[in-house]
């Protein structure tokens, strides 16, 4: 595997037993920079992240947020060529990473690959969704009877996930991208304090080469949907999303349209 892949961990404070989870998986390739920014108030996990190989760690508690953390990263292991934005709470087989960036390594169209993201029963997670509306995020929300309705097409449930398909929404929790890609965009819109800014990137990611779902490779995600559990996080789902919608459209979002209709053709036709 080639020294110029590197990843990105934000942490706020995580059990040790996550961390060690994540960087156990992440300790076989040996040729992985890994920088970790840690936005907890102490630092209590640093001895942890410095017991592994090739692990610069960072305390930020400040704590500027998701993706500025995850930009400060980039900017840090500035000489690679592929960046893997990685979430605290998921773990994967030591051949991950090498099945993904083999992939961005043979097909130069493709700026950005997400893989299978399960849970750890094994149940499938269906992240390849479709741009969102107001109406699909207020509804998942505070309706989720009218939600099961719409998220036929939103989350395009007559998808298998067994099959590469270019899709418009890539989910921040592993995401692998070309670092040149996502430097040229200037990374995450830090306006968007924590969630969103996934959406908002696949967006322009889109614009300048494809976003593909890679089933091949495989990663477990906790998932704990805190924004479900806690009225702070609900709070901050619900100004980033007055963020993104004020950003690209509430209801008249021409490009959402054309996006999404494109995507559900390409989708079928592969699933054909």
């Amino acid at each position: 595997m080639s020294k110029n892949i590197s990843a990105s961990i934000v942490l706020y404070q995580n059990t040790i037993s996550q961390v060690e989870n994540l960087l156990d998986s992440l300790k076989s390739s040996q040729y992985l920079q890994i920088c970790i920014i840690d936005n907890s108030p102490i630092d209590t996990l640093k001895t942890t992240c410095e017991h592994y190989h090739n692990v610069q760690y960072f305390h930020t508690p400040e704590n500027p947020g998701f993706g500025a953390s995850h930009n400060h990263a980039v900017r840090i292991v500035c000489n690679s060529e592929i960046h893997f934005i990685i979430n605290p709470d998921t773990y994967f087989k030591k051949e991950t990473i090498a099945i993904i960036s083999t992939y961005l390594k043979e097909n130069h169209d493709v700026c950005c690959v997400v893989p299978k993201i399960i849970y750890p029963d094994g149940m499938l997670q269906r992240l390849c969704k479709l741009l969102p509306s107001p109406i699909n995020l207020f509804t998942r929300r505070f309706l989720p009877k009218v939600a099961k309705r719409l998220d036929y097409n939103y989350e395009m449930t007559w998808f298998n996930y067994d099959k590469i398909v270019e899709i418009p929404c890539a989910s921040g929790c592993f995401m692998a991208l070309r670092t040149e890609s996502f430097r040229k965009l200037n990374g995450f819109d830090e306006q968007f304090f924590m969630y969103m800014e996934d959406i908002d990137l696949s967006r322009r990611l889109a614009a300048i080469g494809k976003v593909i779902y890679l089933p091949d490779a495989v990663v477990t995600h906790e998932f704990a949907k805190g924004s479900y559990k806690s009225k702070k996080l609900l709070y901050a789902h619900i100004r980033s999303a007055i963020q993104y919608f004020n950003k690209w459209g509430w209801v008249f979002d021409k490009e959402r349209t054309r996006i999404n209709k494109d995507a559900i053709a390409k989708i079928m036709k592969a699933s054909e």
